[in-house]
């Protein structure tokens, strides 16, 4: 039994050097796709008169002056006072800060956020 006293394996070396190389390729795949996919919701976007954004599903954010926030392309809400709203996006969040916040209503589309609106913010992305 004198090759199990000839050091520690490098086994457990060797395999996090092996998953550090697979995520890598993973992870420059992930980009390539990205890249791709973008380019390709540029050119639909140029070929049908539309902003690539609304077909990346990002968020589409209006203000009527201080008092309404509406925001089109919501996931869900993460965040909910009468101080700060946190509404998550599919590429963002997006934070309201103000007074008296309140979610007047919110469909699959889009959701009315409406009181003294002091900052609109985007987190993320």
């Amino acid at each position: 039994m004198s090759w199990q006293n000839q050091g520690k394996s490098t086994h457990a070396k060797n395999r996090k050097r092996e998953n550090h190389e697979l995520y890598q390729q993973l992870r420059q795949k992930e980009k390539q796709e990205k890249e791709e996919r973008l380019r390709f919701l540029e050119v639909l976007s140029e070929s049908i008169s539309l902003p690539p954004d609304v077909l990346a599903g990002a968020p589409i954010v209006t203000m009527h002056g201080r008092n309404a926030v509406f925001i089109e392309n919501h996931k869900k809400i993460a965040e909910y006072s009468e101080e700060q709203i946190v509404v998550q996006t599919g590429v963002c969040s997006v934070l309201v800060e103000g007074k008296r916040l309140r979610i007047d209503y919110f469909t699959k589309e889009e959701m009315k956020i409406s009181g003294f609106v002091r900052q609109v913010s985007y987190q993320g992305g």
